[in-house]
């Protein structure tokens, strides 16, 4: 069985395990990182929606 080490368990690190599966990788996943908590998926912060310039809904 093949393993695929990703380092870094932040949105970018459980980004590149989805492309991986999406890419056909059946293997192991192996995720490293010191986080205190198990990978989640944060929605992309945008600086615009911050400062007001476009709303939740747009696409």
């Amino acid at each position: 069985m093949e393993t695929l080490a990703i380092v870094g368990a932040s949105l970018a690190g459980l980004s590149a395990a989805r492309a991986a599966r999406a890419q056909g990788f059946t293997g192991r996943l192996v995720i490293i990182g010191d986080e205190e908590h198990r990978p989640y998926d944060r929605p992309p912060l945008s600086k615009d929606f911050l400062l007001g310039s476009i709303t939740a809904d747009r696409n």
